[in-house]
């Protein structure tokens, strides 16, 4: 679940295109991420007194999206399916297309990679069909070649996901450059600078970062400037500049909300925490794998009760679903969590019989 705030923001940034007209879908979208249960809120109020079918879609959109963002794994995948029946039933193929993608997408996030691919080789099916709009295509491209490339990442590979990051870039540059294709363009950049990183191919890393760096400058992309930070402090690390890595890191220290953005004070801590090491101040570097150790307990039982969450609306979805698992293709970490879970599942049942 490491990627957990670009996966959002990648496929979220596009799916407000038809409502800008609209100032309380442009609110409740505001609010996703400052105050979901607000955003929530606003969302309900659309849902009930308006006619209009895009405000509909757009509002179950909100609601899965604000739900993701307090980790509330069921409730996210509930309407984000609600969103998805409502489409269907309408033909609508471009919108069809879009919530499998955003499928797929919290699918990969709740560590349900092979399912995850399945949702977004359908959504690529319907995006590359005739009844998609041709002017739209590059841009739903790019977003799933992304997510595809993020899954990649955490899945596989670094060699697996550059291939899908460079799908997306060449998807993105060859539409017009719309706000939307921009921001996701920015977010590929980080992303495939990353791998790069990851694979010591450092001036090439440098070079998609500072194409990053330029967007997130041109339109004020705060929430992209500290991914784009700490991609740039890992460049300073890996090049031993442990100083320079370590005032980066420390600028988004300040620009965090740590209460609420927990994956990146864990990240930040851990290259701060390396540099420590690196530069023999083993006061700090102790600080800093104290911080790591409390952070990591509050991950895992996050990221668990996530996976619990998830797992109990797609069994309440599906009862089958259980045996469409291919457990041999999970993580072992994900294999052990499901096997408690099933355990659990089964001694309540159990007790409600006895």
């Amino acid at each position: 679940m490491g990627n957990k705030i670009l996966y959002i923001l990648l496929f979220f940034a596009s799916q407000f295109v038809f409502a800008e007209k609209v100032d309380s879908i442009r609110i409740a979208y505001d609010y996703v991420y400052i105050n979901p249960k607000k955003a929530i809120e606003i969302a309900d109020r659309i849902i009930k007194t308006s006619n209009d079918r895009n405000d509909q879609i757009t509002a179950r959109l909100i609601k899965t999206n604000a739900y993701s963002s307090l980790d509330d794994s069921y409730n996210a995948l509930k309407y984000v399916f609600e969103t998805y029946e409502y489409v269907k039933k309408e033909k609508d193929i471009f919108n069809e297309a879009r919530i499998l993608g955003r499928i797929g997408e919290l699918f990969q996030l709740y560590g349900y990679n092979t399912q995850s691919r399945e949702y977004l080789d359908e959504s690529v099916k319907l995006i590359t069909s005739t009844s998609f709009p041709k002017e739209k295509r590059p841009m739903y491209l790019g977003n799933i070649y992304a997510i595809k490339g993020n899954g990649y990442k955490d899945d596989l590979d670094c060699d697996f996901a550059l291939k899908y990051y460079n799908k997306s870039i060449a998807a993105y540059k060859s539409t017009k450059q719309n706000q939307s294709v921009v921001n996701n363009l920015a977010l590929v950049y980080i992303e495939k600078s990353n791998c790069l990183i990851d694979k010591q191919e450092l001036d090439s890393a440098s070079y998609f970062l500072n194409n990053a760096l330029s967007v997130i400058k041109k339109n004020n992309l705060i929430e992209y400037d500290q991914s784009a930070k700490i991609s740039l402090a890992r460049i300073h690390q890996s090049k031993r500049e442990f100083r320079e890595s370590n005032n980066l890191l420390n600028q988004v220290l300040k620009e965090t909300n740590l209460a609420q953005e927990l994956l990146v004070q864990n990240q930040v801590y851990k290259l701060l925490a390396k540099n420590a090491f690196e530069l023999k101040d083993y006061v700090a570097y102790k600080k800093y794998i104290d911080i790591i150790k409390t952070s990591n307990s509050k991950i895992e039982k996050i990221n668990l009760k996530a996976l619990e969450r998830s797992f109990d609306y797609l069994l309440h979805k599906d009862q089958t679903f259980l045996d469409k698992i291919s457990f041999f293709k999970l993580p072992i970490f994900l294999i052990v969590v499901l096997l408690i879970l099933i355990f659990r599942k089964i001694c309540k049942s159990n007790k409600k019989i006895a």
